[in-house]
């Protein structure tokens, strides 16, 4: 797993709208967590790009693999899975490289 970061955290240091990020929790667009008795919930940092930025592509397989009843957990072994033959990147790299279709497609196999 990742480090799992309080949107205050996030606002604070990487210019994170707190707003944006609830609204993307609510709509099930991230992943999240709140330990027992806390206030604040928790993001995953492999959501998150440059900036506090989320991809709508990250947006878009969180909230199919969130349908599928995916965990986080299994959707990060997805997407750690190698792209091609020779060792290319990864599947979370696509993620942040504009090619999420490919992804939606992976974790779409993964959920089948």
């Amino acid at each position: 797993m990742t480090p799992a970061l309080p949107a205050s955290w996030l606002a604070s240091r990487l210019g994170a709208d707190p707003k944006e990020i609830e609204r993307l929790r609510q709509s099930g667009e991230l992943y999240a967590v709140r330990a027992d008795g806390e206030a604040e919930w928790s993001y995953s940092a492999w959501q998150f790009g440059p900036g506090g930025h989320v991809p709508f592509a990250v947006r878009d397989t969180v909230k199919l693999a969130k349908a599928a009843g995916l965990s986080e957990h299994r959707l990060l072994g997805v997407l750690r899975r190698r792209v091609g033959l020779m060792g290319g990147g990864r599947l979370l790299d696509l993620l942040f490289e504009g090619n999420g279709d490919r992804v939606v497609a992976e974790v779409r196999a993964a959920t089948g």
